[in-house]
């Protein structure tokens, strides 16, 4: 919910985005989100678990989805997402740890003055997990709010 309120926000701010990727799309909702909201752009949903990613593949089937490029795999290394980056917007919703391993790819792949929303932390995470990020050169623009918090940063 954090997610899809941090992408509306942004819709709503005017921010327009080319490229966009979902990591960790689970269902793919991010992604679809993503795709109705930014129909030019070109979204890449990924996951590292390849049964998730058929299952996302399925939902956007069922909810006619298009335009939509699935890859199966950890964080960004894959050939596809490697080549369509840089990214105007990365969404990452997954556990703390792994965003926190993940940050100098995923910093890498993000354009520069592009959007970076990181889900799927903990409040007592939030410090650990934007420190990561900092270190990659990007700027907090906001910490989220209550127990799961959504930090959007950007891209140097």
């Amino acid at each position: 919910a954090g997610c899809l309120a941090a992408l509306d926000m942004l819709r709503r701010r005017g921010q327009r985005y080319r490229s966009v990727l979902d990591i960790g799309t689970g269902t793919g909702l991010l992604a679809f989100a993503a795709v109705r909201l930014w129909p030019a752009a070109h979204v890449v949903a990924s996951d590292n678990d390849p049964i998730a990613v058929e299952v996302a593949r399925g939902n956007a089937r069922l909810n006619d989805v298009r335009a939509l490029t699935f890859v199966t795999a950890d964080g960004t290394a894959d050939r596809r997402i490697v080549r369509h980056a840089p990214y105007d917007l990365i969404v990452a919703n997954v556990l703390a740890q792994p965003l926190i391993t993940m940050a100098a790819p995923v910093a890498a792949a993000l354009a520069a003055g592009g959007t970076l929303l990181l889900a799927g932390l903990l409040d007592t995470q939030r410090s650990a997990v934007a420190t990561a990020y900092r270190r990659q050169g990007l700027r907090l623009a906001s910490r989220g709010v209550g127990e799961w918090p959504v930090l959007r940063m950007i891209g140097r």
